[in-house]
């Protein structure tokens, strides 16, 4: 059995909020419309950051998209205004058809520092809504002509599902595998713990077996966490991993547009749901016989360019992966269908590899979509023993809310 520890306090890189002396008018939607704004011209959207700056610019809004946390930069984050207010998401597990925005449409996306700026045509009452995938906040705004830095408030990120506030997160649930806490990671991204429901009891598999063979109640989730555990092991144990109902139970999840994150000892939910895309070193038909007893660390190599970006915002460029139990072998394309039953060719995404003992760098942390959804596997947890938040917990954070964005479109806006 390995020990892992789980106290971790909260410790995260703050990034300062973006703003000049040049103050443009806002209010909230409890507010009044504030003075006329000092003068000052517009400005468009960070170089890098994508979105757009439509002609007949009356005013700039400047601001930081920050974690639940307040402290953590989200990028790629879409910003924009509208006349009406965003729908909420469904309930439950669906495809996600992207946020459709008409040409012209005031927005921008955050760039590796979260910073963004988005010029507005038209002054007086709109919304604004920051969004990041599934975590979505809306708040109305008073719009005045000139430049103006949003507070905070406005730019961070819901900690919870709140419809009166119109703050939306996606329903979360973390399947508790006794060693990769996941829940403590989501915690100190600010996640609150209302927020997730926590799949868990004193008997081995029992509380996992009756939520992953219960279709219904898998397809209320948008995101489920298989953290390592203890549940593809040799028979006497449980293996949960060759069970018919569950296997199915999560292809239909996955397609139908959910979230399916996996590490390491778990490994066996993703080779046997979606056999094709990653192979393991030392894998065979026995359960977790590709699984590693002694953990191992290795330098850390990121692949994603804009991940990497996102990591040098934060003073991060270079790292070690610790604890991985496992090792990726390969990644191969597959040929299967898109949401809409086209056929289309996937091939998985590597974000981060390691090298272990001077070794050539392996996958080590890889999504790929399925239907309408994504799998992310790692190889190594979020939590090794460590007091501060670690780079590898940033790491597979980051892309969690990166895989948390639609299918459809990288940035998660569509223009129509």
């Amino acid at each position: 059995m390995r020990l892992l520890a789980s106290s971790l306090l909260l410790s995260l890189l703050s990034v300062a909020a973006c703003g000049g002396s040049d103050r443009g008018g806002f209010a909230d939607a409890e507010g009044t419309p504030p003075p006329a704004a000092s003068s000052g011209g517009p400005a468009g959207p960070f170089a890098g950051g994508g979105g757009a700056t439509p002609a007949g610019v009356v005013a700039t809004l400047t601001g930081t998209v920050k974690a639940p946390n307040g402290q953590m930069p989200i990028a790629g984050a879409l910003v924009y205004l509208t006349r009406e207010r965003p729908a909420p998401n469904p309930t439950q597990v669906y495809c996600d058809g992207c946020v459709q925005l008409a040409h012209g449409t005031p927005h921008a996306l955050a760039d590796a520092s979260g910073r963004f700026e988005l010029g507005a045509t038209a002054l007086g009452a709109q919304f604004l809504v920051v969004q990041k995938g599934g975590f979505r906040r809306v708040r109305e705004i008073y719009v005045s002509k000139g430049k103006a830095p949003l507070p905070e408030t406005l730019t961070t990120l819901p900690p919870k599902t709140d419809l009166a506030q119109s703050d939306e997160v996606p329903k979360m649930a973390v399947v508790h595998g006794a060693y990769d806490e996941i829940e403590a990671s989501l915690a100190k991204l600010g996640i609150d713990p209302s927020a997730i429901e926590l799949v868990q009891s004193a008997l081995v598999g029992k509380a996992a077996r009756e939520f992953l063979t219960d279709q219904a109640r898998v397809m209320k989730e948008h995101i489920i966490f298989l953290p390592c555990g203890d549940f593809t092991q040799p028979a006497p144990n449980t293996d949960l991993s060759q069970d018919p109902t569950i296997l199915e139970n999560l292809r239909t999840f996955v397609a139908a547009g959910g979230r399916l994150y996996t590490t390491d000892w778990h490994y066996d939910f993703v080779a046997r749901a979606f056999p094709g895309y990653v192979s393991w070193v030392g894998a065979s038909a026995a359960p977790c016989s590709g699984c590693e007893r002694v953990a191992y660390d290795a330098a850390a190599t990121v692949a994603d360019p804009g991940l990497s970006a996102w990591l040098g915002a934060q003073s991060l460029t270079s790292f070690t992966l610790q604890r991985n139990y496992t090792s990726v072998a390969s990644v191969s394309s597959v040929a299967t269908v898109d949401a809409d039953g086209n056929p289309k060719t996937v091939t998985p995404k590597v974000w981060v590899r390691g090298a272990r003992d001077g070794a050539a760098p392996r996958p080590a942390t890889v999504t790929f979509e399925n239907g309408c959804g994504r799998v992310l596997f790692s190889t190594y947890h979020t939590e090794p023993s460590s007091l501060a938040l670690t780079p590898q917990e940033r790491t597979l954070l980051g892309v969690l809310l990166e895989t948390s964005v639609c299918v459809g479109s990288e940035s998660g806006v569509i223009l129509k």
